[in-house]
């Protein structure tokens, strides 16, 4: 408190007492999500400053938001009367706004929200950006009035399954005697009856014990730890006593709609292959009545190593996955939900259900390990612990030769990066195909050590070679590169940046064949951590983490996602042609690749369109294959050097050919080109 009495931006003893109310307040409600600022804000976990007087004194001052609900600009900007009363927005939302009902943030991703227009549209959205804030519009609404369609059906269905089938509900508890009894009526007033409700006490000394006793109902059993071991144990205890079907998960902060277990019980009626489920949320504010946001993704397994979007009180799965995967990783005290459901994914039959019956409430109770902010670094060891599964099956599926059904040629349209596409060709050399690559690189004019690495790798007969003395950007350098390869060979187009994983060639080929009128297959498009296209493509995404962006808000590519999704197969109106499998005769049967049109660009939209419009064919987006696509080095040069060679400007800007590479290929630009 001295730090405020004594702070010179305090202008006088009445906006000194509001300030140390507001702070207590602030305090008492977590409106500074700890976590949240620090992540965000290197220079505060150094300087070991607290960080809620951080922000009251300097972080607002900087434009820093104290939580991701509350944005500082946002809230100074539309009320006016706050820059008046020399208040930190803050504390002025913390005493008055919150009950005034003042808004704190506009409406995130209003570009994507307006396209809800229909439901598929809304599945589509929800796989890059699975949160929509209120207050929503009349086309988020039907959406949501859908999802309680979804939710009726399967409840439905689930009626047959009561009177034999048992689903087992685990809650751990440790002092929450003001919010646990609303947590156990939720369950107990299911419309689901056959359930047994598992509750481990961990250690509670406020009373909550004795609450929990005190409820008479049969199908509670109630655990006890005599002392706080944590929410792994405490879940893994009761998982071990666990004797249902099916798992769900309730925190005891928070309730589900009376439907929900049914809901889950008639997804697993639905989807008999299903090992794991999930539904979405409604999030809100302590315990405010109308929810701040909506919370539901189709299932994007690439989305989910880079940012947890499934909460585990909307996620259920078989009792067989408990066996064969263990429990909660009782080593971690944060992210637990996370990691295990990252297992359960990666080895898992999981799908998405889009429904809206369990309730999420922050802040809803003082001691919830989310704003515990001892704890952060619980995150690190979860991620390195998912890079090494990774690592692992990578390994693995280096050691296990594989023999492909139909050969194919990997065309590399090359310039510059040497280093890039020296890692590029040397990931594809190392893959044990067995004769089944024919791997041509075409470069268009690069400097010498790059003409002399790949002249020495087709000396070794590692490669054929194509040089050009000019550049004469992507596409034509392709069709050089489809010329020269194996007459009954499938194409394999890849950018000279790109990183192919073991086991990625042959899954896209696999889906070329077996999906039927399949024109082209794409895998996961990989970008590092840090790329700053990310959140261009995948707004929700963390943009310093690895993220797949070939599902695209950028390119609005993603179409005819399926109501219950299981992370697999989805189809796609566009891909871009960082790398693109496409079936010989596909291609034969094509207009093929337009340089004439499309000289640096363009090019892969015009096939796409072509061969789903005028053959009737399918684009492919297959997740099990993965691409890593690092930092586009070779577009980067060459937009440097539009700027002094006019070639390169009619390339990388214009994307249109000089008159004198006109006459000498035969082309002409087209009279609407300019």
């Amino acid at each position: 408190m001295l730090y405020i009495v004594f702070n010179k931006d305090n202008h006088n003893l009445k906006n000194i007492i509001t300030t140390i109310k507001g702070y207590k307040t602030i305090k008492k409600n977590n409106l500074l999500d700890v976590n949240y600022y620090l992540k965000n804000s290197a220079d505060v976990r150094q300087s070991g400053i607290e960080p809620l007087l951080h922000y009251l004194y300097h972080g607002c001052k900087e434009g820093r938001n104290p939580s991701f609900q509350f944005d500082t600009k946002y809230y100074m900007q539309t009320y006016k009367d706050i820059q008046e009363s020399n208040l930190n927005p803050l504390v002025h939302y913390s005493l008055f706004g919150i009950y005034e009902g003042r808004k704190t943030k506009e409406k995130v991703n209003s570009d994507i929200i307006s396209n809800n227009n229909n439901f598929s549209r809304f599945l589509a959205n929800s796989l890059i950006s699975p949160i929509i804030d209120a207050p929503f519009y009349e086309e988020d609404k039907r959406c949501f009035a859908m999802m309680e369609n979804v939710a009726k059906y399967l409840v439905n269905l689930a009626r047959d399954m009561e009177s034999t089938t048992l689903v087992s509900v685990i809650m751990p508890v440790y002092n929450r005697v003001e919010v646990v009894k609303f947590a156990i009526d939720s369950v107990l007033n299911q419309t689901y009856r056959n359930i047994e409700l598992i509750i481990v006490d961990d250690g509670s000394d406020d009373g909550t014990f004795e609450l929990i006793e005190s409820v008479k109902d049969n199908r509670i059993v109630l655990l006890r730890n005599e002392k706080c071991r944590g929410v792994s144990k405490a879940r893994n205890k009761a998982l071990t006593a666990a004797g249902g079907k099916y798992i769900a998960y309730l925190d005891s902060d928070n309730v589900w709609d009376p439907l929900y277990i049914a809901a889950m019980v008639g997804a697993f009626c639905k989807l008999p292959d299903a090992e794991a489920v999930y539904g979405g949320q409604l999030l809100f504010e302590e315990k405010h009545k109308e929810p701040f946001a909506v919370r539901f993704g189709s299932f994007n397994k690439s989305l989910l190593t880079n940012r947890n979007y499934i909460d585990i009180n909307a996620f259920c799965h078989v009792r067989d996955v408990y066996v064969r995967l263990g429990g909660f990783d009782e080593g971690l005290r944060r992210y637990v939900d996370w990691d295990l459901i990252m297992r359960v994914a990666e080895t898992s039959k999981m799908y998405s259900v889009p429904v809206l019956l369990s309730y999420y409430y922050y802040n809803n109770a003082q001691n919830t390990i989310t704003n515990d902010n001892r704890f952060i670094g619980d995150e690190d060891i979860l991620l390195k612990k998912q890079k090494k599964r990774i690592q692992n099956n990578e390994n693995r599926l280096i050691s296990t030769p594989s023999k492909m059904d139909h050969k194919v040629s990997i065309i590399i349209p090359s310039y510059e990066s040497l280093e890039d596409l020296q890692e590029c060709i040397s990931t594809i050399l190392a893959l044990r195909t067995y004769g089944s690559l024919e791997l041509i690189v075409v470069d268009n004019a690069s400097s010498q050590p790059v003409i002399n690495y790949l002249i020495k790798l087709k000396k070794e007969n590692k490669i054929k070679f194509i040089q050009n003395d000019v550049n004469y950007g992507f596409t034509y350098a392709v069709n050089q590169g489809i010329d020269a390869a194996e007459t009954d060979n499938d194409i394999l187009i890849l950018n000279n940046d790109a990183i192919i994983t073991p086991g990625a060639i042959e899954t896209m080929q696999k889906t070329a064949y077996e999906l039927p009128q399949c024109g082209i297959v794409v895998p996961q498009q990989v970008l590092p951590g840090g790329t700053k296209t990310i959140n261009t493509h995948v707004p929700y995404a963390k943009s310093q983490r690895d993220c797949d962006v070939n599902l695209s808000l950028h390119h609005g590519n993603i179409i005819n996602v399926p109501t219950f999704h299981s992370g697999e197969l989805l189809e796609l109106n566009f891909a871009p042609f960082f790398c693109a499998y496409i079936k010989r005769d596909v291609l034969n049967d094509s207009m093929g690749l337009d340089a004439e049109l499309g000289r640096h660009y363009r090019s892969d939209h015009i096939f796409c369109s072509y061969i789903i419009n005028m053959m009737g064919l399918k684009i492919y987006y297959v997740p099990k294959a993965v691409v890593y696509h690092k930092l586009q080095k070779s577009t980067d040069i060459l937009c440097e050097q539009s700027n002094k060679n006019n070639n390169f400007d009619m390339i990388s800007r214009k994307n249109q050919w000089n008159e004198e590479l006109m006459a000498q290929l035969g082309y002409k630009t087209a009279i609407w080109d300019f």
